[in-house]
């Protein structure tokens, strides 16, 4: 089966749909992405455009939390959307819309070994690669990811691999190693990236993991603790003021 990646449509609809905290609804114009992999899964994302016009759009791309999906990130994704950026939002294989394989077998995260989950980053990678190469509007330099917790992960290792490196990572809740994901080394080789980390106050391990991360960057590593909320994209719904926060130290770094 020929790997290909399918714009299924371009639609009007209200941004972040299903959102379990969602704030006031915008309408905002995006692409439906199905991927198909070398190994024939299919995975769902979304390319959200901003009202906005632009020749060409920085993009922020999104890695959930495990067992999670793209839709909770509440009013993170809107926040980048309304500050003129494009946003890729991509449901990890076994999450959300992404469970299925070519023949329509479910295949979801709940029973995955770290073999599996060592996929994720090709997965990334790939449809970064394609959207390069088909995207004229997205910049193919002007990006940033933020991942949560495996999604964190993911986003260091995607790092690594790109040639074109992302301008600003955002992790929240990483750890040294997640499902197999093993990061400290790959940090060492990301350069000159700027990193935000983000960890709760009432999340002990996580608060360790990315003060030991700290001693692998090799650049800006701004650590941020949060007084509530747990691991994962789970801190936004608790703190208020993150997704700002977010924006506003992403924002400079690729516009």
């Amino acid at each position: 089966m020929i790997k290909k990646l399918l714009v299924i449509c371009l639609v009007l609809i209200f941004s972040v749909p299903a959102v379990a905290y969602a704030a006031a609804k915008k309408k905002v114009g995006y692409v439906n992405l199905t991927y198909e992999t070398d190994d024939n899964f299919v995975i769902k994302s979304k390319l959200y455009y901003p009202k906005q016009k632009a020749k060409v759009y920085p993009v922020v791309v999104f890695l959930h939390s495990i067992g999670y999906s793209s839709d909770y990130w509440g009013d993170l994704v809107n926040n980048f959307v309304d500050s003129g950026v494009a946003a890729l939002v991509i449901d990890l294989r076994g999450h959300g819309q992404s469970v299925y394989d070519s023949d329509f077998r479910i295949r979801s995260w709940r029973y995955y070994s770290n073999k599996q989950y060592a996929i994720y980053p090709k997965d990334v990678t790939d449809i970064l690669k394609y959207l390069a190469s088909n995207y004229k509007d997205i910049s193919t330099t002007k990006y940033a990811i933020v991942g949560a917790d495996i999604g964190a992960n993911t986003a260091v290792l995607v790092s690594e691999k790109m040639v074109n490196k992302p301008k600003a990572l955002v992790l929240m809740s990483p750890t040294s190693t997640f499902k197999g994901l093993y990061i400290p080394i790959s940090m060492t080789n990301l350069g000159n990236i700027p990193i935000m980390t983000i960890a709760s106050a009432k999340d002990n391990y996580s608060k360790k993991e990315a003060n030991t991360l700290k001693k692998f960057a090799q650049s800006e590593y701004n650590l941020k603790i949060y007084p509530q909320g747990g691991m994962g994209m789970m801190m936004l719904k608790a703190n208020p003021s993150m997704s700002k926060d977010i924006v506003n130290w992403v924002m400079p770094k690729i516009k």
